[in-house]
């Protein structure tokens, strides 16, 4: 009923085999339909759950499904492009003129889940700079409730505390173009240049009353930071790190480089609510996270959260060149 109903409203309808292990063909077809499939609107997803409520007398909950089985969401996209950025149209992480870690470093920042756009209202950052600017390590506070960011929004917003769908991420990029074993040459096995996600959100402030804190601030120095996270530097209580450790977190690792490979490399990388890999879809052999096939990281997302891309690398030689990094945020509405 639901490919029927997707197919006379229009919209593009997932096949009902799921979302198991990748294979050619499945790649092939979700790359298909990402190029060719209409991408709604806020106002467009209002339009059409109002015409199957009012106009085909459809209870909520049957209209619900509809356009959640036909991934009918919006989106939000940022993304950073350094063939424009820079002169020689790679970006080296942790040859950052303002990189304070030499091994880790922020490179793109989403818009605030369930908002369509981000007000820039941090006064000495330009829009670009919300986006692509590192910001102090903060430890998350107290939580502000769903309805501090729904009345915020200058829409309907989302009746659901976990409204993220899915998560895409595109990354072109490469290693130094040689060192580690030859057995790992032109694989995804050995390699020490990555890229994971992080997770940033907006929390009330600690000393001051939390009672009248009754709306997020939306400006970026108020952000913390919850992955990667952050941990007292040494004994003094005001002083906070981030925790970066050495070898990367298996349920944060978007993807990593194919070792010793000279050419720039285009990898998308998504990451569905539902997502449920079978266990004889090795992640690693795709140079993926081995514990992001469970789709947690995309459903445990609440309004107003905002996911981060870092980029890393470990040990001598080894280098992580960046040409250009989107992240794609897809929404219920």
């Amino acid at each position: 009923m639901l490919t029927s109903v997707g197919r006379w409203l229009g919209i593009w309808v997932p096949s009902e085999s799921g979302h198991g292990a990748d294979t050619p063909s499945s790649i092939e077809a979700a790359e298909k339909a990402h190029h060719t499939s209409y991408q709604p609107s806020i106002a467009d997803v209002l339009v059409i759950k109002s015409m199957l409520t009012k106009g085909l007398h459809l209870p909520l909950e049957l209209v619900e499904s509809i356009v959640d089985q036909a991934e009918y969401w919006p989106r939000t996209t940022t993304e950073v492009d350094y063939k424009n950025h820079s002169d020689h149209g790679l970006y080296t992480v942790g040859f950052s003129q303002v990189a304070n870690d030499s091994e880790n470093e922020l490179l793109l920042r989403s818009v605030p889940l369930g908002f369509h756009t981000w007000p820039p209202k941090s006064p000495s950052l330009g829009r670009e700079d919300l986006y692509r600017t590192s910001i102090p390590p903060k430890p998350p506070g107290e939580q502000f409730p769903a309805d501090a960011f729904q009345s915020l929004m200058n829409y309907p917003a989302p009746l659901v505390n976990h409204p993220c769908r899915k998560i895409v991420f595109t990354i072109r990029s490469r290693d130094q173009g040689w060192g580690g074993s030859n057995q790992h040459h032109f694989t995804y096995h050995g390699s020490w240049t990555w890229f994971e996600a992080g997770l940033e959100r907006w929390a009330k402030k600690s000393g001051e009353n939390l009672e009248t804190q009754e709306q997020p601030s939306l400006a970026l120095e108020d952000l913390s930071t919850v992955y990667p996270p952050v941990i007292l530097e040494g004994v003094d209580e005001t002083a906070h790190k981030f925790d970066h450790p050495l070898l990367p977190v298996e349920h944060l690792k978007i993807q990593c480089n194919k070792t010793a490979v000279r050419d720039i490399l285009e990898h998308r990388v998504v990451w569905n609510y539902t997502d449920e890999m079978s266990p004889e879809t090795n992640l690693a052999d795709l140079g993926r996270g081995t514990e992001t096939g469970d789709g947690k990281f995309v459903r445990e997302l609440q309004l107003g959260d905002v996911v981060t891309v870092w980029g890393k690398n470990r040990f001598p030689g080894w280098a992580n060149y960046v040409e250009g990094v989107k992240i794609e945020v897809y929404w219920v509405v």
